[in-house]
């Protein structure tokens, strides 16, 4: 009982905190400060009007993620004054990063007398000036018509922040490891029963278990100081770069994805898809994973990926990669990058969200958390 009450004062806190809190009531009338002024005439604009803090979830990677991917598309940002998610861009780590960007704010979506596209959580009538309207769904559920979309799964913010994308790789490069991993692999985090019973999937865990288990100690490396392993040629079977022990830095971590031929792509801590994923196709690493289907355009089993199904076909795979040819392991990479330009670059997926043939669309922000 006590609990439940504990729980109760804390939402009704965070309900009225974007209005008490001088924080959160400084960032707020910052962003408002800004109004319109940054706009150049002719730029097309998307006005997000969002009212449920539920957009700022995962740390604000589902609000950064979209509104990056609109400015990477080039369009121009605008957000409606609404008080429980605009004020949240002082305290979020990642919505702060667009901070530094040109953005407009309006109090009301009457202000805009130009033609416009709207994203919205909202269930209201739709303006006269906007030409396409998106409805922000954040139901568990996957796409069930024509028409809904699902949200991917985007390279982290603070990586975004630190590289420039699209990352540059030649394809036809020789690679000094041909399985690499790196990541946090702390038990308490990535080893949950949540992966195995919900979703039916190995664990992070789980996998680099089985990966070790399939080969010789000889045959992995396990770096103690990442800029030595960055900066050295010496090939190796599998390189397995903990970040408890051995961190690489953020503004390295592509470099090193794209020392590999494949990445071991493990689940997160409470769900399959990882943004390493992404990151590793970014860097042109062919993923071994178990959840290719969790992409809104599923990946494809010996096109631009290898997937197993238990430990047994896990270990087939080390094998089998490790016997690759490089003409083999480059097909798989061209198809790779082919599958990246074409669903995960900068600004690709605004694109197949407002340049579509529907005027109204639902957007499913957690499709990807949904077991198939």
């Amino acid at each position: 009982m006590i609990a439940k009450f504990g729980k109760s004062l804390e939402a009704a806190y965070r309900e009225i905190r974007p209005f008490i809190s001088p924080p959160y009531r400084r960032a707020f009338q910052k962003l408002v400060a800004r109004g319109m002024e940054e706009w150049r005439e002719g730029e097309p604009i998307v006005c997000c009007d969002f009212v449920n803090p539920a957009i700022d979830s995962v740390g604000g990677r589902y609000y950064f993620s979209l509104v990056r991917d609109l400015i990477d598309a080039g369009y121009f940002p605008v957000f409606t004054a609404r008080r429980a998610t605009l004020s949240t861009f002082g305290t979020s780590r990642m919505k702060s990063l667009l901070l530094k960007e040109r953005l407009g704010v309006i109090q009301s979506l009457d202000e805009l007398k130009q033609p416009y596209f709207l994203i919205t959580d909202r269930d209201a009538p739709t303006p006269a000036n906007a030409e396409r309207v998106v409805v922000v769904s954040y139901q568990w559920r996957t796409c069930q018509k024509a028409g809904e979309i699902a949200f991917p799964v985007f390279v982290h913010p603070q990586i975004t922040e630190k590289v420039e994308l699209p990352f540059p790789y030649e394809v036809p490069t020789t690679r000094s490891a041909r399985i690499f991993f790196g990541g946090n692999t702390e038990e308490r985090k990535y080893d949950k029963n949540v992966i195995r019973d919900i979703y039916g999937m190995l664990t992070r865990r789980d996998m680099l278990a089985v990966t070790c288990a399939a080969l010789q100690p000889e045959q992995i490396l396990r770096p103690a100081d990442s800029g030595e392993w960055l900066a050295s040629s010496t090939f190796h079977p599998f390189v397995l770069c903990e970040t408890q022990h051995c961190k690489i830095p953020q503004e390295r971590w592509l470099d090193a994805l794209a020392k590999a031929d494949f990445f071991l792509a493990c689940p997160g801590v409470g769900m399959p898809l990882c943004h390493n994923l992404i990151e590793a196709m970014a860097a042109g690493a062919v993923p071994i994973l178990q959840y290719g289907d969790y992409l809104p355009e599923p990946l494809r089993d010996g096109v631009n990926c290898l997937t197993f199904r238990d430990p047994g076909s896990l270990r087939d795979i080390v094998d089998s990669v490790l016997s690759m040819t490089q003409e083999e392991i480059q097909t798989l990479r061209v198809n790779t990058r082919e599958y990246y330009e074409e669903f995960l670059a900068p600004g690709r997926f605004v694109e197949r969200l407002l340049c579509s043939p529907y005027f109204r669309r639902t957007l499913l922000l957690n499709a990807y958390r949904v077991p198939r």
